[in-house]
């Protein structure tokens, strides 16, 4: 409980400053890490160091430079930023006005990161699971090693994995972007792919299953006989392996072989 009280102090008299920026230990360095960020409006931004603790950085979006009373200045006000750590988590929060937050985090943790608007989110160099949310934006995930899930509606995904985690499912969704992703080339995959108005291209040897699914209803209720088939395409990688979800309704889907 110490180390929760101490964080949420930190992050009242950071909000009374022009930057916001403080650096929070985990409770246990050497064990398991995760930290989760929540933000309405901005963007999220992590990279990597060489240390245990977590530097987290927020820059306000709340309120518009208008022009005030003659001979007066304006004092910002900060971001609002709360921050707390509890069982190895951290859980970073902004206000509806919204702030940009930069993370330097260990290499070693998972994050959990989340944006509605005006902001994309980038990751690079951390090795663990990553699971990545964004309404209007575009996901970014580089160099990673681990596990991804990486979704937006509104903005492309790209992703690249020097190593995965072998047994684990990925995700990689958008509504209206392309899908962009770099996989090792020893990856053991099944893959599922789907875009309903675009392309699908790699330079992995794919062995693609011989025709999409069908799936036949007699409608008896109706009087009527109808099959669809799944515009879905299933395939393997290297023999196969956990299952890969690439999928877009308006782009197209690249999926890479790592050099």
């Amino acid at each position: 409980m110490r180390a929760v009280r101490m964080i949420w102090m930190l992050a009242a008299v950071l909000s009374a400053q022009e930057s916001d920026r403080v650096t929070v230990p985990f409770s246990n360095p050497d064990g398991p890490k995760r930290i989760n960020v929540s933000v309405l409006n901005g963007a999220i931004h992590v990279k990597t160091h060489t240390g245990k603790d977590v530097v987290v950085e927020a820059n306000g979006r709340g309120m518009r430079r208008r022009e005030g009373p003659p001979g007066m200045r304006r004092i910002d006000m900060g971001s609002g930023l709360s921050v707390e750590e509890s069982g190895n988590t951290i859980n970073v929060r902004t206000p509806p006005g919204g702030a940009d937050i930069n993370l330097t985090v260990p290499v070693e943790c998972s994050v959990k990161l989340s944006t509605l608007n005006n902001g994309d989110i980038s990751v690079e160099g951390v090795s663990g699971d990553i699971d990545v949310n964004n309404l209007n934006g575009q996901v970014d995930v580089r160099n990673v090693s681990g596990a991804v899930v990486a979704h937006s509606l509104n903005g492309k995904i790209l992703v690249s994995l020097n190593q995965v985690t072998a047994g684990k499912a990925m995700s990689f969704s958008t509504l209206n972007g392309n899908v962009d992703v770099t996989l090792p080339a020893d990856l053991k995959a099944n893959l599922n792919m789907k875009s309903q108005n675009g392309e699908i291209w790699s330079d992995f040897e794919i062995q693609l299953n011989a025709a999409p699914a069908a799936a036949v209803s007699d409608g008896k209720d109706k009087g009527k006989y109808k099959v669809k088939f799944d515009s879905a395409r299933v395939g393997t990688i290297n023999g196969g392996g956990a299952e890969f979800r690439f999928h877009t309704l308006n782009g197209s889907i690249y999926i890479r072989k790592k050099k």
